[in-house]
């Protein structure tokens, strides 16, 4: 079938069972205009995943085989029960979880993006079709090693194409090639698919305590920054490439800008901190918990797990069925809040960014931001998840929090971006004083929903073109096959902080040395990993005796905790 065909058919199909939305179907059009090449951006909620099935739809029925990367467990399976639901007859096989499928049985491969890197992954033919969902992920490091020539057809997909390094314009869009704007939150309202929102600020004072130190941190944190770029020679903007340059620098012990950059990070970490967990935004949680009790679910958004424990014991102090939702929690303990969430059973989750994306939840009808992030892509996430359409057509409310007269306050420039785009669509925008914030809540959630533009038809599963039955093997789940040790460790150093963490307390069961070797032959201490004979330089040792700790360790952390790396690795 020629790409034409293919395209005519997918239009076709589309339309029929009315599948797609209009931006969906302008964003597919789009990238196949562009030469089947393009990063699709999409607020949160709008239906990004359907672009990526239809694209998968069509480059299959021309015969192609598809990879879809994907960060995280979470959204391996979310795309693979929404594949196999809406593409029936496609071979759909997956990689990661405990899953090895490969391309030799199956046309379409949806692969965590730490399983797709990994040395020896299986790779589909020449000419293939990539779909790399959260497609800002793969702009640095070992992530874009995915991005390969192999792949004739590319496609991104993302709410927002924003890093604070210049991985956007070194590797994401030299690959891509092309950005299509797919649907804002206007767009979002005007077509109906986002919900109506009101937007409440709220200032939060320091104590007196909080404030000087403030000050002083501020200060130390100014002073060190202009000291890295005039006198150490660190570009300014865009701020993630100084960031990264200054954490370069830390690590450099003999540089003289050594310690001036670790002082800065330490300022500089200990002042978000502060604004994060300032005693302030903790009692105006207590103040606005009579307003969140009228909500059918809300989310907090927080800055660290320390932070998501204390709003989550404040609300529960307020009679409300609150709970934290963070990394501490192993995925068994995730998935169960999130069913009692979506159950109702739980009304409010307190959440750091484990919650900014790759996560399915249901519709919530208020956000309440007490910590703010810096980066826009992370605050229009948190909107989208807000934004979601609601079944009855209630509005959404937002509650953002700041510390007056700091770098959070919105009336000295904070959040500029996201702010725009999140009052464009609001239909009402007010700043109130913390001691009114609880009442001005309660009687939005009151207010009865305004009327509604006339919601578009539900989507539908997308219908599949039918491959020839000579063609196709059943799409099966794939019997889970449980990890060696080895394997495990061989993924740790692709694994997230909390993830390399868990590998730590896990190798501190076991012999210190046996440890040691482990940790440096498998790069869990950040390093690159090392090969026997490094290793055995570093810890003066003689090759052999390194062989034989290696061998011991695996042994011994096969023994005392198989099943918790399995469990670390995969959450």
């Amino acid at each position: 079938m020629g790409a034409a065909a293919g395209v005519d058919a997918v239009t076709q199909v589309a339309t029929r069972s009315e599948g797609l939305r209009e931006w969906q179907k302008e964003a597919f059009d789009a990238w196949v205009s562009h030469g089947y090449r393009a990063i699709v951006e999409a607020v949160t909620g709008t239906g990004k995943t359907h672009v990526g099935l239809a694209a998968t739809l069509d480059s299959v029925s021309r015969g192609r085989q598809v990879m879809v990367v994907v960060p995280s467990v979470d959204l391996l399976e979310q795309w693979y029960s929404a594949m196999v639901k809406a593409l029936p007859s496609v071979r759909i096989g997956r990689r990661g979880n405990n899953h090895s499928d490969t391309f030799r049985y199956y046309d379409v491969l949806i692969t965590t993006i730490q399983s797709a890197v990994r040395k020896g992954a299986p790779l589909p033919r020449t000419g293939a079709l990539l779909v790399a969902d959260e497609v800002h992920r793969y702009g640095a490091g070992s992530y874009a090693k995915v991005l390969m020539d192999r792949f004739d057809e590319r496609l991104g997909l993302t709410a927002t194409l924003e890093r604070q390094d210049d991985g956007v314009d070194s590797y994401l869009m030299p690959y891509f090639e092309n950005l299509v704007k797919g649907c804002d939150a206007a767009r979002g309202r005007r077509d109906g698919i986002l919900a109506p929102v009101r937007v409440m600020t709220v200032a939060v004072p320091f104590t007196a305590a909080e404030a000087t130190k403030f000050a002083d941190l501020d200060e130390k944190a100014k002073s060190l920054r202009n000291t890295l770029i005039f006198d150490h020679g660190c570009a300014a903007e865009p701020f993630g490439e100084f960031m990264k340059t200054v954490v370069d620098l830390s690590k450099d012990r003999h540089l003289p800008a050594s310690r001036v950059a670790s002082r800065y990070l330490s300022a500089f970490s200990k002042r978000r901190a502060l604004l994060a967990d300032c005693e302030g935004k903790l009692q105006a949680l207590v103040a606005i918990a009579p307003g969140l009790a009228k909500s059918k679910r809300s989310i907090v958004f927080s800055e660290t797990k320390e932070s998501a424990a204390q709003g989550a014991e404040v609300l529960k102090a307020g009679g409300l069925a609150a709970h934290q939702y963070s990394s501490h929690l192993d995925r068994v303990g995730r998935t169960r809040i999130l069913k009692q969430f979506r159950s109702g059973e739980l009304t409010s989750l307190v959440a750091p960014r484990v919650l900014d994306e790759g996560i399915d939840v249901p519709a919530v009808d208020v956000g309440v931001i007490i910590a703010s992030s810096s980066s826009k892509r992370q605050m229009i996430q948190r909107m989208g998840r807000i934004l979601r359409l609601k079944p009855d057509g209630r509005p959404a409310a937002f509650v953002i929090m700041y510390v007056a007269g700091t770098n959070e306050d919105p009336n000295l420039g904070a959040h500029e971006a996201f702010l725009d785009e999140l009052t464009n669509v609001a239909e009402q925008v007010v700043d109130v004083d913390l001691a009114d914030a609880g009442a001005v809540l309660a009687s939005w959630l009151d207010q009865s929903a305004p009327v509604l533009p006339e919601l578009p038809v539900a989507p539908k599963p997308i219908e599949p073109i039918v491959i020839p039955q000579s063609k196709m093997v059943p799409t099966t789940v794939s019997a889970p096959r449980t990890r060696t040790v080895k394997e495990i460790l061989l993924e740790a150093q692709y694994g997230t902080p909390d993830q390399l963490d868990g590998i730590l307390r896990c190798l501190a069961a076991i012999d210190v040395r046996e440890a040691s070797v482990l940790i440096r032959r498998y790069g869990i201490d950040g390093a690159k990993p090392r090969t026997v004979s490094q290793v055995a330089a570093e810890m003066s040792l003689k090759r052999l005796i390194i062989d034989q700790l290696e061998k011991r360790g695996m042994k011994s952390l096969e023994r005392e905790a198989p099943r918790v790396l399995t469990r670390v690795i995969s959450g």
